[in-house]
């Protein structure tokens, strides 16, 4: 019979694990949102903005095969610790080019992709071993509801330290806080237990799981197509925010509420759905994400519609990817070797992930040399929205076949 606990105190372990990916997520909130900003803003173009994401996402796909093979020996908390050190470095690097970064769009998408690599290919290892199948639906509904708290302050800081300081003065201050953020939480993860190391398995096995590994071909498909709304979803309100209004801290006013709408639906869920009733959030999500894009259609009226938007779509978000996360994991579960697997089935998943985002955001690219407009992004933001129903019902459909064999 399936484990429909929730409410189940987070080890000392998982909570060390919550506290260190606080402080990256804390200094995430400060200056990831003023990166994309500080990009269009030198550059002064969508197009730009979308190459650097772009840049990105390619990076960021193949540094996890480098990352696997250049770590094989060591635990998680290794790649983990140097992907803090080197998004610490990428903001050091930006402060350097400052004006100058215009000039090296490609180049700063791709930095920041290897150094995401790393650290998320530590995270999501790190998590795999650390937390239990009956606490994951509890820590990752904790953990979206202590990143969406920090997000609410973080981004009202940024945004008043960029309006208020003269030219781009405030990016420097905000780049530089987020580099003594990274710092502290590189001393923090000192606390979080090494798991076992990656091992020797053939980095060339993610690329056959979907054919051995029954519900991995499906949960990778859901993966693609989450993807593709991720990638938009970071880049809608920002963008259109601040071409209607011109000033960051409308910017960081309405990323801070995006976290706390965000917030809510995650407490909610972490305490409401239950691994039986993951299928039914997942479509409440959906129809919520998808209901706020379509205001974002009201933008000629008033920009105040985009705050609408992300009402919706961020209290509905975590009903939909908090039980999604999950999805992966479980059919993981399912493999008896799992514990020497897991570096495939992690690189298989960021492969599945990152193909999506870099999929949707070349067609934005796309869209965008076709037609200048800013509509073409919200277009995109509605279709990759409706597109996750398919993933509700996929999601459903493996949920249901491998529900019986859940522990």
């Amino acid at each position: 019979m399936a484990d429909n606990r929730t409410t189940e105190s987070l080890s000392s372990a998982t909570r060390w694990l919550v506290l260190t990916f606080a402080g990256s997520t804390a200094a995430g909130t400060i200056a990831s949102v003023f990166v994309n900003l500080f990009v269009f803003v030198v550059s002064g173009q969508l197009s730009s903005l979308a190459l650097f994401n772009g840049a990105y996402f390619f990076s960021l796909t193949f540094v996890f095969y480098f990352t696997g093979y250049l770590f094989r020996k060591s635990s998680p908390l290794v790649p983990y610790r140097w992907g803090l050190v080197l998004t610490a470095s990428f903001y050091g690097v930006l402060l350097m080019l400052f004006h100058h970064a215009s000039q090296y769009i490609l180049v700063l998408g791709l930095l920041q992709g290897v150094s995401q690599g790393f650290f998320w290919f530590g995270a999501n290892l790190m998590t795999f071993d650390t937390v239990a199948p009956a606490q994951r639906i509890r820590f990752y509904g904790v953990n979206s509801a202590v990143g969406s708290v920090l997000g609410v302050a973080g981004p009202l800081l940024g945004g008043a330290l960029v309006e208020l300081m003269p030219g781009l003065r405030g990016y420097l201050l905000v780049f530089s806080l987020a580099m003594g953020l990274y710092a502290a939480t590189f001393a923090i993860s000192f606390s979080v237990p090494e798991g076992p190391p990656l091992g020797n398995e053939p980095l060339s096995f993610s690329l056959v799981l979907h054919r051995v590994i029954p519900f991995w071909k499906e949960a990778l498909k859901t993966l693609m197509v989450r993807g593709t709304r991720e990638a938009m979803s970071g880049l809608a309100g920002v963008y259109l925010i601040y071409i209607a209004t011109s000033n960051a801290w409308v910017v960081g006013v309405y990323s801070s509420v995006s976290a706390f709408t965000r917030m809510l639906g995650s407490l909610v869920v972490s305490r409401r759905v239950l691994p039986a009733s993951r299928p039914r959030a997942m479509w409440w999500g959906v129809a919520g994400m998808t209901a706020g894009a379509c205001f974002l259609f009201l933008l000629r009226l008033s920009w105040g519609w985009i705050f609408v938007y992300t009402v919706f779509a961020s209290f509905s978000m975590p009903w939909f990817t908090v039980p999604n996360e999950a999805i992966p994991l479980d059919v993981m579960d399912r493999d008896p070797d799992v514990s020497r697997h897991r570096v495939a089935f992690m690189l298989s998943r960021e492969m599945g992930l990152n193909t999506g985002r870099l999929a949707s955001m070349v067609l934005l690219m796309t869209l965008y040399l076709w037609r200048q407009s800013p509509f073409m992004l919200v277009g995109m933001v509605v279709l990759t929205s409706l597109a996750q129903s398919w993933v509700a019902w996929m999601g459903s459909q493996i949920w249901r076949q491998i529900r019986p064999h859940a522990a």
